[in-house]
């Protein structure tokens, strides 16, 4: 069994990694359609990803060491 604090590691990485994969899924179709709103906003959402894991994965563990 996994310790608790592991297990929410392990939620909010994949959490982080899906938004980052969802944000350039988004920016990658739309610009293909040459629409730009929605494709930079695909890419604001892939960076609020890149910000989550920054600040609930990496730091959180950094300061727990």
């Amino acid at each position: 069994m996994l310790d608790p604090h592991m297990e929410r590691r392990r939620l909010k990485t994949v959490i982080g990694i899906a938004m980052v994969l969802l944000g350039l899924v988004q920016a990658w179709s739309f610009a293909v359609q040459d629409m730009w709103i929605p494709t930079a906003l695909g890419v604001a959402y892939g960076a609020i990803g890149v910000a989550f894991l920054w600040t609930e994965v990496y730091a959180a563990d950094e300061t727990t060491d």
